[in-house]
């Protein structure tokens, strides 16, 4: 979105990272920023506030729906309505999946799954709303380049990449559901990105330099084709050309094994046509 005068901003996840650059994107391109996350965000705040902008935080636990409504509610209640929600709050953990702890697993899936799930439901009405009034109304889902694929250039991250790769489903399922009251969903997919994180991991490591540099993005860069993602209408906003290749080699994989199907005989390609399920009479 080019402009966002007079809209309202919801980003989850938005003290650091890529949720600190969307707030601050949106303020910068005129939007009220509300922001919900389990660490202290005023420094984020503070940050817009000084560049002439208007923002609040409130914590906020995604994992917890209870947290995630009341969000939601504060939101509406201080700037009158929400035009976008950045639905961004995640985490990642290192390693193969059969040496990943399951406790660790469990959180990395609530959060990043079930976070999701949590924000979509409880902004939705507040969402509803907005477009009803004729207003735009926007939830953009932080992906990764691992809902794309599972990148050869970044080491094992497995349940992270099942993660993503749900976040792309939940994405393109509530497209589909939102679509009839006036709200569009989209997913962001960016690569590796020069949050606080990684780039305290650069510069302590040399290694981790040489890994990691040739495919980064500056975080601002990140937000700034998220938001200009949304004005185009994309379903998929991805930001890194480093995602390309193994992206496009997993699409062409897919579609290799969706090709070995037997096409449909004309009656049930209408059946299927009609929305019904074969197995539900």
């Amino acid at each position: 979105m080019k402009k966002l005068d007079n809209t309202v901003v919801v980003v989850t996840g938005g003290a650091t990272g890529i949720g600190r650059a969307l707030a601050l994107e949106a303020a910068a391109r005129g939007a009220a920023v509300f922001i919900g996350d389990v660490q202290d965000a005023q420094a984020t705040v503070d940050a817009i506030a000084a560049a002439g902008g208007q923002a609040e935080w409130r914590p906020c636990d995604m994992t917890q729906y209870p947290d995630v409504a009341a969000l939601a509610a504060h939101a509406v209640e201080r700037f009158g309505g929400i035009n976008v929600l950045c639905n961004n709050a995640g985490r990642g953990v290192p390693g193969p999946m059969h040496e990943t702890d399951p406790s660790v697993a469990r959180q990395v899936l609530d959060v990043n799954v079930l976070g999701l799930f949590h924000g979509i439901h409880a902004f939705t009405p507040y969402l509803r709303a907005t477009a009803a009034n004729g207003r735009p109304a926007f939830i953009l889902n932080t992906g990764s380049e691992h809902s794309l694929g599972v990148p050869p250039h970044v080491g094992p991250m497995s349940v992270y990449t099942a993660s993503k790769f749900a976040a792309l489903g939940l994405t393109e399922a509530a497209a589909r559901d939102l679509a009839p009251l006036g709200i569009k969903v989209s997913i962001l997919t960016p690569g590796w990105v020069r949050t606080e994180r990684v780039a305290a991991l650069i510069g302590t490591s040399a290694a981790a330099a040489a890994r990691i540099e040739p495919y980064a993005q500056d975080s601002a860069e990140v937000a700034a084709k998220a938001f200009d993602g949304l004005s185009a209408g994309h379903l998929i906003i991805a930001t890194n050309p480093a995602s390309r290749e193994f992206a496009m080699t997993h699409a062409r994989q897919l579609m290799a094994e969706v090709q070995r199907l037997p096409q449909q005989a004309p009656e049930e390609a209408g059946l299927a046509a009609s929305g019904r399920c074969p197995f539900m009479r």
